[in-house]
């Protein structure tokens, strides 16, 4: 492939709501700058974008995809991102790696949540933004109501550079605000309609003023001659699109296609060139200049599986270029890697390359250590690019190989897709002695245990995770327990006083020895702290492990003789069991805290759901057509709660969640779990 230069480089990340044709319009782009001979399609499995097995099967993007278009003699990179939420981990990704963000609305449907979403990334990256308004064609498209919510809900600097022409019989055609020039819904010019004019001439009075206010100079030539200059116009839109004080608004069809040509203009007009890149940064925050003759930096923001060459990392050249093969440095791992197999990925095709300049994006096959957040580049460059922040996972799961043995094969390639995916996470945990997989959803887990059987041969399932109940005490109480054994020869004698005193939520464990007049001899004191502790790992009410209990040994007795480490440890074991009983053993479990976003009209019936699983509001706030509720939730209530909020917000409803804080579990519920573990104990 022809090398291009950094100013001749654009990399978009096509973005939105799940189902609103962002794949079809990846495809259409690519067909109209002529990168392939026919469109690719989602729905017979001929897309350049949805190519692998996974993404076939489901109908859906469940995993960023590269294609290439080249227009203007300038080579746009698009990276076509998932819109589930499940895989949003790979959405910021690429954004992270992109000059600018696309972002699809669907004309019948408008702004969404996912929609909101992406956005909220991109402003969040400070990326600068088009949208596309998809099947504009539609019976019940309505292109003013979509406008309208988009300036609403994301800017009201979202400016239309190219709108459907509609009459009373549906979409005829297409203006273009820039050129205003209109083309029928075949591609032929026609002229532009009475109506359409006058909206023509709206849009472009409000993004005159907007060009104008980007750069001090045009606002003096703005005033000066009531206007800009088609020149000036263009300078102004480049400035504004960059510094986010406008957003152009493009319209069409993805399939088939219609208006691709207008949004392809605008994204090498408008969007700022790889040359201008301040999206990478190191961990000071200071920006890395795109220069193709600086040090060599680039950055992994993706792995995937490639089932020819193993596994392939992306990575995006913040500075530098290099010929052939090279050494470089991974940062973060303190090692060495060779950069010699890399490719220009166009769908599953891998384009071979010779070269890597600022500002490109390649796929590189054979690296040994690197993977997704690490930073390659010269060792005496001294950057470290700052991480992208990817979002905590919100589904957890326990997981265990379906034949007995595998587990070791399976922690392994669970190990490794954690590397290649910093939304799954891979943990063994004790305080429940299993394995758990958390991630984004349900089907981004269960498409994790196709990616791992793919990769190790091994078949697991996941199930319902124990909680991680803690145990507790409500008042002081003391006792005392005196183990005392003789079977010929020497016997076993310990003999322990105890008091419990409750202690602070989240203090843990304290011990301490008011023994006075060594009634228990000092070299005794931490055989009875050993046997507490080891106590404290399996209370009386679940098996949970017991905290925040201040232990204090106050008495006791020995035998010059019989006394031992052993018998002390036993003793203290059995007095701190029964004296726990005494103290009003109480069962603490886990709450999350949740942000649930959903349209307005589905929050009654989401917030009912909250209230049935013991949960609740902390508060609401407005986001547009939005609404985030705030709630606490206890973790027991929260499996397979993405699949309920699903099914309640008819799929446009998301949430996040993060660990709160352990708080007391009610009477009722405690009962049936103490003798859910009775019965499991028996």
């Amino acid at each position: 492939m022809k090398t291009y230069t950094p100013d001749r480089l654009r990399t978009i990340a096509v973005c939105g709501h799940g189902s609103v044709g962002k794949t079809s319009l990846c495809d259409s782009l690519v067909f109209r700058s002529g990168g392939v001979e026919r469109q690719g399609n989602v729905d017979d499995g001929s897309s350049l974008f949805d190519h692998t097995a996974e993404s076939r099967e489901k109908k859906h993007t469940l995993t960023s995809a590269m294609g290439i278009c080249e227009w203007k003699n300038t080579k746009i990179n698009l990276i076509d991102t998932p819109g589930l939420t499940d895989f949003h981990g790979d959405t910021i990704a690429g954004i992270s790696a992109s000059d600018g963000v696309l972002l699809v609305l669907d004309c019948t449907d408008g702004v969404e949540v996912g929609t909101y979403k992406t956005w909220k990334y991109a402003e969040d990256m400070g990326t600068p933004c088009l949208l596309w308004v998809n099947r504009v064609d539609r019976d019940n498209a309505d292109f003013d109501r979509t406008l309208s919510q988009a300036r609403e809900m994301l800017s009201k600097a979202v400016i239309p550079f190219v709108f459907p022409i509609m009459e009373d019989d549906g979409c005829r055609g297409l203006v273009n605000v820039i050129t205003g020039k209109a083309v029928d819904l075949s591609g032929k010019e026609i002229p532009v309609p009475q109506a359409a004019a006058e909206k023509m001439e709206g849009y472009r009075s409000e993004l005159t003023e907007l060009a104008a206010e980007a750069d001090e100079e045009l606002m003096e030539q703005f005033f000066a001659n009531d206007g800009l200059t088609p020149e000036e116009l263009a300078r102004g839109i480049k400035a504004a699109v960059k510094n986010r004080g406008v957003f152009p608004l493009f319209s069409g069809i993805a399939s088939p296609p219609v208006g691709q040509e207008f949004l392809l203009d605008g994204i090498v007009d408008g969007v700022p060139p790889a040359s201008e890149y301040a999206g990478a940064r190191t961990v000071t925050g200071d920006v890395v200049p795109p220069d193709p003759k600086g040090p060599f930096v680039a950055r992994a923001f993706s792995t995937k599986l490639d089932r020819h060459v193993g596994e392939m990392v992306y990575i995006r050249i913040a500075s530098g270029s290099l010929d052939g093969s090279r050494e470089v440095h991974n940062i973060e791992k303190n090692t060495g890697e060779r950069l010699g197999n890399y490719y220009h990925m166009h769908g599953p095709n891998r384009l071979e390359a010779d070269s890597m300049t600022c500002g490109d994006i390649l796929a590189v096959a054979k690296l040994k250590n690197t993977s997704t957040n690490d930073t390659l580049a010269d060792k005496s460059a001294g950057i470290t690019l700052a991480p992208i922040l990817f979002p905590h996972p919100v589904y957890r799961a326990a997981i265990a190989p379906k034949k007995r043995g595998e587990e070791d094969k399976m922690g392994a390639g669970l190990n490794k897709l954690a590397t290649m995916d910093p939304t799954f996470v891979s943990r063994m945990e004790p305080d429940i002695n299993q394995t758990t997989v958390s991630g984004m959803g349900e089907l981004h887990l269960n498409t994790m245990l196709s990616r791992l059987r793919d990769l190790t041969g091994v078949d697991a399932e996941i199930f319902k995770p124990r909680i991680a109940y803690h145990e507790t005490i409500s008042r002081s109480a003391q006792g005392s327990y005196k183990h005392k054994k003789q079977s010929g020869g020497r016997g076993q004698y310990g003999h322990v006083f105890l008091r419990l005193d409750p202690l602070p939520r989240g203090a843990g464990f304290e011990f301490a020895s008011e023994v006075v007049g060594g009634t228990v001899p000092t070299k005794f004191i931490p055989a009875v702290e050993k046997g507490v502790v080891e106590t404290l790992q399996k209370g009386p009410i679940s098996g949970s492990r017991v905290v925040d209990v201040k232990t204090v040994v106050f008495d006791g007795s020995s035998h010059s003789v019989d006394s031992s480490d052993m018998a002390f440890k036993l003793a203290s074991s059995k007095c701190f069991q029964e004296v726990m009983m005494q103290a009003g053993p109480t069962l603490l479990e886990p709450i999350m805290a949740l942000e649930v976003t959903v349209p307005e009209e589905f929050m009654g019936d989401v917030i009912g759901d909250l209230n049935s699983r013991r949960g609740k509001i902390q508060g609401m706030e407005g986001q547009g057509a939005f609404q985030v509720i705030k709630a606490q939730v206890p973790e027991a209530e929260l499996y397979q709660y993405t699949s309920s909020l699903r099914s309640l917000t008819q799929a446009r409803g998301s949430f996040t969640q993060d660990f709160s804080h352990y708080d007391t579990v009610p009477r009722e519920v405690q009962e049936r779990i103490q003798a859910e573990y009775k019965a499991e104990e028996q």
